[in-house]
């Protein structure tokens, strides 16, 4: 037997054409769940009137149709090209207007305009994006996006290290997910085994060190949110314990029109009192 060719290189994962081709068979969620999470936003976002929405990193824009099924004026985001014309052909048939466009969602630059941010199933977080986020939404606007658990047992397993390994076609896909104990580091990676074309493909994600949700939410009171709450699904307030797993974070920018600087002094003064 031959030696199989071994490649290594970065793991870019959305937006790459083969990767978001096949996440729209295996990857994405069920259904009704989606829309399930589209209606416990709303409720948690409704004011009684239209809403401008946009929806960061919105896939294939299920949540992001289901709200402009509700009369919303929705816009979404997304890198992957292969996402956003799903979201497109999708949008037709039920004679939606929403928007979507193609963009990474570090380079969004609106100005106030949108009453509500969302971003389900984020992948990275950063004080660049959450300024970003600040300066498009109205005074008054909501930032809402979903987060873990901390104290849930299954995700605390999720955030140690971890294998798995699928066969599709005789092509072997492994995973390994590891923290390196003296730095806290994450590093993920995915090697692909193609024994037909001798090929083992190794790719590499960004070594990082994972933020807990205290520290996001510190993030978003630094940026001048004043407020920032914990809800269930059910849209109930969340105070501590194992359960739920799954968390929606409503990060509220204030009413009055104040400049980031002012809304942050004010954030301090409050996290010191």
């Amino acid at each position: 037997m031959n030696a199989l060719k071994r490649v290594r290189k970065p793991m870019h994962r959305y937006g790459e054409e083969d990767f978001d081709r096949d996440y729209l068979e295996w990857g994405m969620h069920d259904p009704e769940v989606q829309r399930r999470e589209a209606e416990s936003l709303l409720s948690l976002a409704e004011t009684g009137h239209p809403l401008r929405i946009l929806d960061l990193a919105c896939g294939t824009g299920s949540h992001a149709l289901a709200w402009s099924e509700h009369g919303h004026d929705v816009t979404g985001v997304d890198i992957s090209k292969t996402f956003i014309a799903r979201a497109r052909e999708s949008c037709q048939p039920k004679g939606l207007d929403a928007r979507f466009i193609v963009s990474d969602i570090r380079d969004i630059d609106y100005g106030g305009v949108f009453d509500v941010v969302t971003w389900i199933e984020r992948s990275f977080f950063d004080g660049d994006i959450v300024d970003a986020i600040w300066r498009a939404l109205r005074p008054g606007g909501a930032f809402i996006f979903d987060d873990r658990n901390p104290a849930n047992p299954q995700v605390r397993a999720r955030q140690e290290d971890w294998r798995s390994w699928r066969e599709v076609d005789g092509r072997f896909t492994l995973e390994r997910h590891e923290v390196n104990p003296e730095t806290g580091c994450h590093e993920d990676v995915w090697i692909t085994i193609d024994p037909e074309a001798g090929l083992i493909e190794e790719k590499v994600g960004d070594i990082s060190k994972p933020q807990s949700l205290h520290e996001r939410i510190d993030m978003l009171t630094q940026a001048g949110f004043h407020e920032v709450r914990l809800r269930t699904i059910d849209g109930e307030t969340f105070v501590d314990g194992p359960e739920p797993s799954w968390l929606w974070v409503v990060a509220d920018k204030p009413e009055a029109n104040h400049t980031a600087d002012e809304a942050r002094n004010s954030a301090k003064v409050r996290r010191a009192q």
